[in-house]
């Protein structure tokens, strides 16, 4: 999905492009037409091709720290607990099958995976379903064919304005610049698709949502029986609030096609790594993303590795991930690139995934590079922008245009008393220290962070749905009932935050393990706006922990399965559910999950204690009569003592990032000059 420059959160960004243009028009000039040109002059370079100069990064590790205040949530230390991550890190979410879900959750089985062809020429008129953003509904419009390309075609919804020159330019351009584009660089569409024709559908239409431009719909690549509101050809929409002319429109373009292109490979990979990539293909294609980036680097403490729940509050996450994206192409090439596109483990793991199997070397680290290590040097390369400093990482070589972030936070007065501040796990804090003389900056982080905002319901441990993008997790359990008479009830204890009419939760019952019935539960709905639902379900929050108990007497006297099953779709997930404290008294069951998983078999839930170890990396930027970046190594407690030693005019700038993988809390860390 890409956002709408025309709506009112997209102020900011358009004033800032307006500030610069002005400060630096003839500068923007250049940028615009090197632009045309980026993709071209874009190289392959080997892991170990870099210049050989003297290195100015260093790796500093600190003497252990003197007294100082105890660390900031700090757990016992046989504790500061890796029993969740470790499981996490063994977890696979499943990718969803929509074919398998609906014959298994409402008997539409035997469904064929491609529809009829069909052909069309100018004039045509042809009814497609929309959705609107806002209110998660669709509608069903009737648009007009108004031009061919041999790969696409472009409709307009009835009574839409337009000029036809302007849509045949737009669709000329997108025939033989951005079509070829793409598929160079990411790879090929699902083609001939579900409907056996290769042309790709552009409907420029009305009522898609306040903040959408525009938006890929992977539901259309899908049977009709399977997804009710499909157009059964692959698709992506385009607002009628664009101006045709507008370069952001062709931006849109190339942006939701390189989604198109995405579909086939991973549909579950998560939005900052999509909406990454597609991003990059706006940039490969010569067109500006909108100013999102600069509307990040006004507040760089946004975690890279989550998405927004808003598509109105999502503008910075863009430009964070088409920053961070950008670098990766200059710094590792087209190659390494194109392979993390394509790598098939999820968020941040895909990256080390993919540096690992290539065998990217940091020639100034001497191993195996990692994700953690790009974004630390990302990070001082947004501050930096200087190709002079040490090797060159330092910069955005294919992007001139890059913003600079800027120090967040600024202690002009040594000694400085503790001073307490959170960051994002992969965001970014810039302390900047201005004093001259001898001092010690004292870092002080805290060692644990919980995995989601509620704590268990009893006990220490509960299951966990786990979360992602078209992903289908399942909790599942035999119980046997053929001695049990009715009443028959399960009651438990959960928590929620699940997407609010696009992703579901259901309580399903099977006697065969084949087909399945959901159960309807308390605090489920019916309700299904954007088709998404199979049936009764959670949807939207809980806001807090709720009881819920449900009947099962209807299967006294039989054996049956119970599973709680997690159906996500595309962009946005939430949460997920905890689940704690399971009863079925009439079949003397009980489990709090605190001993073991209670017999449940779990097909991406995890058992967890919801607590994972906080970590940390530190870079320090030394500016002086040359600029050098220092990498800080913690203690295992997470703190540091370094020894600062500046001359009038002098700047240290701590760069401060949370690197714990898995949870969306900011962590919390204390700083002193001494």
């Amino acid at each position: 999905m890409q956002p709408n420059p025309n709506s009112s959160s997209s102020i900011v960004p358009k004033v800032i492009t307006g500030i610069v243009a002005l400060l630096l028009c003839c500068a923007c000039l250049v940028i615009l037409a090197a632009g045309v040109i980026i993709y071209q002059g874009i190289r392959a370079v080997p892991a170990d091709d870099f210049p050989t100069l003297v290195p100015t990064i260093e790796f500093f590790t600190p003497a252990p720290p003197t007294a100082s205040p105890s660390p900031i949530n700090t757990l016992p230390s046989e504790d500061a607990s890796s029993f969740t991550l470790d499981a996490l890190n063994q977890t696979l979410v499943p990718e969803n099958d929509p074919y398998e879900l609906a014959c298994r959750l409402k008997g539409i089985c035997d469904v064929p995976r491609t529809v009829p062809a069909k052909t069309y020429k100018v004039g045509d008129t042809e009814k497609f379903w929309i959705s609107n953003s806002d209110t998660a509904e669709h509608r069903q419009i009737t648009a007009r064919l108004v031009y061919i390309t041999p790969h696409s075609y472009f409709w307009a919804e009835e009574d839409t304005k337009y000029r036809e020159d302007d849509a045949k330019r737009l669709m000329d351009t997108f025939e033989n610049k951005i079509y070829p584009t793409n598929r160079e660089f990411f790879g090929e569409e699902f083609n001939p698709g579900i409907d056996g024709d290769p042309h790709i559908y552009v409907i420029y239409a009305n009522g898609l949502g306040s903040n959408v431009a525009g938006y890929f719909n992977s539901s259309d690549s899908f049977h009709p029986l399977v997804k009710e509101y499909s157009n059964a050809h692959e698709t992506y929409m385009l607002s009628a609030t664009q101006d045709l002319r507008d370069e952001y429109t062709y931006g849109v373009l190339a942006h939701e096609f390189v989604h198109m292109i995405q579909f086939p490979s991973d549909r579950n990979d998560v939005s900052w790594l999509s909406e990454g990539f597609a991003e990059l293909g706006v940039f490969l294609n010569g067109y500006d993303v909108g100013g999102k980036d600069w509307y990040y680097t006004i507040d760089p403490d946004l975690q890279l590795t989550t998405w927004g729940d808003s598509a109105s509050d999502n503008g910075p996450h863009y430009g964070q991930s088409f920053l961070f994206f950008t670098y990766f192409l200059d710094r590792f090439g087209e190659q390494a690139t194109q392979a993390l596109n394509k790598n098939p483990e999820n968020s941040i793991s895909s990256v080390d995934d993919t540096l690992a199997d290539l065998g990217i070397t940091d020639p100034l680290r001497g191993r195996i590079i990692t994700a953690d290590d790009v974004f630390m040097d990302w990070a001082a390369a947004l501050y930096l922008k200087d190709k002079n400093i040490g090797d060159g990482r330092y910069n955005f070589n294919n992007y001139s245009g890059a913003p600079r972030t800027s120090n967040t936070e600024t202690i002009s007065t040594c000694p400085q008393a503790p001073q307490e501040f959170t960051v994002n796990q992969y965001g970014m804090d810039y302390i900047a220290v201005t004093c001259a003389g001898n001092y010690t900056l004292s870092f002080n982080g805290s060692t644990s962070i919980a995995l989601l905002p509620a704590d268990v319901h009893s006990g220490k441990y509960a299951f966990w749905s786990n979360k992602g993008d078209e992903s289908n997790m399942t909790l599942t359990r035999e119980f046997d009932f053929t001695a049990v008479s009715a009443p028959i009830e399960i009651s438990y204890w959960t928590w929620y935050d699940i997407e609010e009419d696009w992703d579901y939760l259901y309580l399903e019952a099977s006697t065969d393990g084949k087909t399945w019935e959901i159960l309807k539960t308390p605090s489920g709905t019916d309700t299904n706006p954007s088709g998404n639902s199979y049936g009764w379900g959670y949807t939207g929050k809980s806001r807090g922990w709720i009881e819920e108990t449900v009947d099962l007497s209807k299967f006294a006297g039989q054996k049956v399965f119970l599973r709680f099953e997690y159906i996500t779709d595309a962009a946005v997930n939430g949460e997920g559910l905890l689940l704690d404290d399971v009863r079925v008294e009439a079949a003397g069951y009980r489990s709090d999950f605190e001993a073991d998983d209670g017999g449940w078999a779990a097909e991406g839930f995890v058992r967890v204690d919801n607590v994972l170890p906080q970590t940390f990396r530190l870079s320090l930027i030394l500016k002086s009569d040359s600029t050098t970046v220092t990498e800080i190594a913690l203690n295992p407690d997470q703190t540091a003592e370094i020894p600062l030693s500046l001359k009038p005019g002098e700047e240290a700038i701590l760069i401060v990032a949370g690197t714990t993988r898995f949870t969306t809390i900011p962590a919390e860390y204390r700083i002193e000059v001494k």
